[in-house]
Parts: structure tokens; C-alpha cells; sequence
């Protein structure tokens, strides 16, 4: 599989965080929207519904109080009559049933009666209507007096001064008998509610949409009112009826489409500046303080690959994990040169010579094992565990070149396998628990530096996995074979099974095939290890358990086969 560049995949991966950052802003203004338009829609129903119902109720009372004057026949016949003196008490009469109706139905500016036969008019008004505009009413009414006895006029719409009134009328004789409502009346019955929708306007049309009156101020009378849209297209415009359709209500609101839009608009642009500055942030930031350092880091491993150990992480930083990260690597490549020198100046029997070259092929992979967890955790953004693990690996570095090569107390090998599993648990969290049952008469017992740890690290290798749990027992105990005193160590695995190929080399010497990944060298290694320090076979011994799980039993004995120099060096 080819590789990628961090930096690269780091690029592609906040490039499509932006953009579906983007994405989802969108979607979030058109679903404020369209909630939007479907409250103003409900909101502007409604309204025209109690509209509807009260203009229905206060015209519907106005023609139940014309009705009543038109039931005073007699009075109605007495003004157009002869006698001036029943002519006079019928006038007193009327007008205080004009007055009456007044009181009764506030929502008319004026109840009029007009005689043409003598040119009189009888009114009762409210403050919407001037002295002047009484005149104007006279006028009005006489030219729709046909001297019929009922007809009705409709609720009809006129211009009288500078107002518009609706108006109806039923002509008795010489009688017309009217009642008026000024456009200023309409627009304080009909607006108690405009605060429900801000920007509201409220108009009155005709059956072909011409407007009558309206609270708005950008109209004229008879203008159709389409022309309000056109003019401003981002009002909306909803239609009620009056009257069986003969009138037609008209809402017109600020359409909260262009409101979200302008609202929801400013908002994603701020969104989007502010993401393309945390973007540019996060890219300088990571470019700074995690691939540099990192580049430096690459650089400086293939350097040595290449067999140039001069070479030195020199990067700066102002994170402290880098900054360890570097010094630990640094401390790593140092030790690793101090020890090929070491290596090449002592002059080691060959057995010794296999002994420690065996180690060197152990040591750095593990290093490599570790610089990748560290690498991990780096990119994953988990400073402190990197933290942690920089000290765990610290400590199992110092006491993997504490002693050498050769053995130690078997506390020092549990405090290091305590460490080194403190390391693993950062990033196998609670997938693997591990016991360990150490008596107090073992605990000085010298085992061979880093034999637990080999066992360990393949187990995380090859078994413990983020998927299922995993449980360790170590046990050890002495045995005795003759004069021979051994340490024996047994490691239960709950999960996992041996191949048949590694049982039958390490129970049978048989031969095992190295694979391309390394698999198999380290349990080599640990066979070939503990053959040449104690010059015994079958120390180490593999065993399979029903129905699941692994047994690998140690044997370590007491005495330890080396030179006089190597005892003086141990001791």
C-alpha cells in the first residue's frame, strides 16, 4: 500500500471538515426558512380569520341597527309629511335614535337620514367626521335617493373630503338612511392585533382588488394592490374575504424569507470567516508545533538508517511533548552510539558477541515500537498520555541499559514490566488486565534483563486486541531438580492460540520459517538467549489450553554460565 504524508492526509482532512462545516451552514438557513414562512403563514391565517369574524360581527350589527330605523315607519313618514309641527317632534324623535344607535354600536362614525323634499339631514357623529364632510354626506346620500321604497345599497365604498368611508343606505320615500364607517375607523377595528407580525399592513379592497382604505401609508385610493408587491418585493401579501366575497382583505407583512435570509445570511458569513481563521489557525499551528517537529524527526531517522549517528533532532517548540519527545530521542540516539561503540572497541568472546548482538536485535525494535505509539498519540492530540508514556519509556530505557546484558533481580524485572504495561494500557485502555502473583522469596532471584518485557511485547502483538478483553497471570515459584534450584515463571494468556509451527520449535527444536513482518524472532531470540547464558535446552516450553488460551512456562536456573570477568561485572 503506498504511504501518505501526514501533512498531506492532515489536509485532506480539515479541507472536508471546512466544507462540511459549509454544508451543514446551509442547510441550517434553509431550515430556518422554511420554519419561518410557515410561522408567517400561520401567523397571517389566523390573523385574518379574527379579522374576517370581526369585520363580519361589526358590519352585521350596523345593518341589524339600519333595520331598526328603517322599522320607524311612522316617524320615517311624518318627516316627509306636511304638518311642520309632527315634522319638528319627529326630527327630536329620530335623532335621539340616532344617538341611541351611536352609543349601541361605536364602531360607526355616523348614522345619517337625508330628506330630499325639504333638503334636511339628521346626523349623529363622532370626531372622524368634520362639519365640513357632513355636507359632502348630504350630497352623496341625496344622489342615491330614487324616492323607491326599500332598496338596499350594499355595503359600498366612496371618497367623501379627504376620507374613505363604507357606506349603506336604504331609501324610504324622500328618506335615505345611511350608516358610514370612516377608513380611520376600519384601521382601529381592524389593527388591535398589529403587533402580532412586525411591519404589518392592513388593507380593504373590492372584489376586483382595487384598494378601499388600508393602514399603510404608500397607497392611493383605487390602486390595485398587486402594485404594493411590485414595488416592494420583499413584502408578502395574504388574501381574506369579507361578505361573501364582495369585499377582499388584504395582510401585508415583511416576508420573514428575506428577514431569515438577511438574519441567517450575516450569520453563516461570520461562521465562515470565523472557521477560515480557526482553519488557518489550526494549519499554522500544526505546521509549527507537530509537522516540522515531525519532519525533522523523519529526517533524522533516515540519517541514521543510513548509518549517521551525528545526526540530531534541532527542531524548536513551544509544546513541552514535542519538546520531550525530542530530548528522549536525542537521549535514544546517544545511548544507541555509545553502545555500537562500546560494541566494536571490547573484545568479547563470541558467545558474548552472539549474546549482546541477539539484544541489539530486540532493543530497537522496540524503540520503533514506541517512537510509532508516540507518533500515534501526537496525532490523536492526547498530550498528557503522551506525557506519560514519554516517562514510562524513559524509565524502562534507563533500566534497559542499567546492568547490561546480563541478569537481574526479578523485582527490577517486575517494577520494569509494570512500566512498560502502564505504557500499553495508554493505549489499549481497559482491554487487558494482568495479574501478578510474586512471592517474597522470589523476588531476588536473577532472571535474565528484559524477559518479561519480550513475553509482553509479543502478547500485545499478537493477542491483546481493542476488540475483546484479555486477562494475564504470572506466576512464579521455585522448584528444585536435584542440587538445582530454578525460578519458574508461568504466563496464562486467556486469549489466543499457538501455531502448530512455533509449538513444535520451541518444545521440539524443530526448525521455523522467518516471516516478512519479523513474527517469530522474538520468541527465537528468548530460546537462543537462555541456551547460551545457562548452556541448558527445553528452559522454555509452549502449551496450548482448552478451549481457549495460551501457557508459556519459563525455566530459569540458579546458576548462570559466563566468565570469571563476566561475574566480577555482574557482581
Amino acid at each position: 500500500m503506498k504511504k501518505r504524508k501526514i501533512r498531506s492526509t492532515m489536509s485532506v482532512f480539515l479541507t472536508t471538515f471546512l466544507l462540511l462545516q459549509i454544508i451543514l451552514l446551509f442547510l441550517y438557513k434553509s431550515f430556518i426558512v422554511d420554519i419561518a414562512k410557515k410561522n408567517e403563514k400561520n401567523l397571517v391565517e389566523n390573523t385574518l380569520q379574527i379579522y374576517h369574524n370581526t369585520m363580519e360581527s361589526v358590519l352585521e350589527r350596523l345593518d341589524d341597527n339600519l333595520d331598526l330605523l328603517l322599522g320607524c315607519r311612522l316617524l320615517l313618514t311624518q318627516l316627509n309629511g306636511e304638518n311642520n309641527l309632527e315634522k319638528v317632534k319627529a326630527q327630536h324623535q329620530m335623532l335621539q335614535i340616532l344617538k341611541e344607535r351611536c352609543k349601541d354600536t361605536k364602531e360607526a362614525d355616523a348614522y345619517a337620514i337625508v330628506n330630499c323634499k325639504d333638503n334636511s339631514i339628521l346626523i349623529q357623529r363622532n370626531g372622524n367626521i368634520t362639519y365640513d364632510t357632513i355636507k359632502d354626506i348630504k350630497k352623496y346620500l341625496q344622489k342615491r335617493n330614487t324616492f323607491d321604497k326599500t332598496p338596499t345599497s350594499g355595503w359600498t365604498s366612496t371618497v367623501m373630503g379627504e376620507q374613505v368611508y363604507l357606506v349603506k343606505y336604504y331609501n324610504y320615500g324622500a328618506n335615505t338612511i345611511a350608516v358610514l364607517i370612516s377608513e380611520k375607523r376600519l384601521d382601529s377595528l381592524l389593527n388591535y392585533n398589529d403587533m402580532s407580525i412586525k411591519e404589518a399592513t392592513f388593507y380593504l379592497t373590492d372584489k376586483k382588488g382595487k384598494i378601499l382604505c388600508g393602514s399603510g401609508e404608500d397607497w392611493t385610493y383605487g390602486e390595485a394592490i398587486e402594485n404594493l408587491q411590485k414595488q416592494d418585493p420583499s413584502i408578502s401579501i395574504y388574501r381574506g374575504s369579507v361578505l361573501e366575497d364582495a369585499y377582499q382583505m388584504y395582510y401585508s407583512v415583511k416576508s420573514s424569507e428575506y428577514a431569515a435570509y438577511s438574519t441567517s445570511g450575516i450569520v453563516i458569513f461570520g461562521f465562515l470567516v470565523l472557521s477560515l481563521l480557526f482553519f488557518g489557525t489550526i494549519v499554522w499551528y500544526m505546521q509549527k508545533e507537530i509537522f516540522q517537529p515531525i519532519a525533522d524527526l523523519s529526517w533524522v531517522s533516515r540519517k541514521i538508517h543510513s548509518g549517521d549517528f551525528r545526526a540530531r533532532a534541532e527542531y524548536n517548540t513551544n509544546s513541552y511533548e514535542m519538546e520531550e519527545v525530542k530530548q528522549a530521542y536525542n537521549d535514544m540516539v546517544q545511548t544507541i552510539l555509545e553502545m555500537r561503540v562500546e560494541k566494536y572497541e571490547q573484545e568479547l568472546r563470541m558467545k558474548d558477541v552472539q549474546l549482546k548482538y541477539i539484544h541489539m536485535q530486540l532493543k530497537p525494535h522496540y524503540f520503533l515500537n514506541a517512537l510509532s505509539t508516540i507518533n500515534s498519540m501526537v496525532y490523536q492530540h492526547e498530550e498528557e498520555n503522551v506525557h506519560t508514556f514519554i516517562q514510562a519509556f524513559s524509565q524502562n530505557i534507563r533500566y534497559m541499559f542499567r546492568t547490561g546484558l546480563h541478569t537481574v533481580p526479578l523485582q527490577d524485572e517486575i517494577k520494569n514490566a509494570s512500566g512498560y504495561l502502564e505504557m500499553q494500557r495508554l493505549m489499549y485502555r481497559d482491554c487487558f488486565y494482568v495479574y501478578m502473583d510474586i512471592p517474597e522469596e522470589t523476588q531476588q532471584y536473577p532472571v535474565p534483563q528484559m524477559i518479561l518485557h519480550t513475553f509482553l511485547e509479543n502478547i500485545f502483538k499478537h493477542v491483546i486486541s481493542i476488540d475483546s478483553f484479555t486477562t494475564v497471570l504470572i506466576q512464579a515459584l521455585l522448584s528444585f531438580s536435584g542440587k538445582e534450584v530454578y525460578l519458574k515463571l508461568e504466563l496464562y494468556i486467556s486469549q489466543g492460540q499457538f501455531s502448530q509451527e512455533i509449538l513444535d520449535f520451541v518444545n521440539k527444536d524443530m526448525e521455523i520459517t522467518e516471516k516478512e513482518d519479523g513474527s517469530g524472532i522474538g520468541i527465537k531470540n528468548v530460546k537462543e538467549v537462555l541456551k547460551m547464558m545457562y548452556q541448558q535446552d527445553h528452559l522454555l516450553y509452549f502449551e496450548n489450553l482448552e478451549p481457549e488460551g495460551t501457557k508459556i512456562t519459563i525455566w530459569i536456573p540458579k546458576t548462570l554460565k559466563c566468565t570469571d570477568e563476566e561475574k566480577d561485572e555482574e557482581r
